[in-house]
């Protein structure tokens, strides 16, 4: 997979959010801009 560059667009992917819910990137997004953050929880 190639990284993102500034202006790109992200490819369609499903997280898992808690336990039961998930949300689709980017179509979930209702914006045109948005900042993701992706932070690891535990090591």
């Amino acid at each position: 997979m190639n990284k993102i560059d500034m202006g790109g667009q992200l490819p369609e992917f499903t997280l898992q959010v808690g336990v039961s819910e998930t949300i689709n990137l980017p179509s979930d997004i209702e914006s045109d801009y948005a900042v993701i953050l992706f932070y690891r929880g535990h090591w």
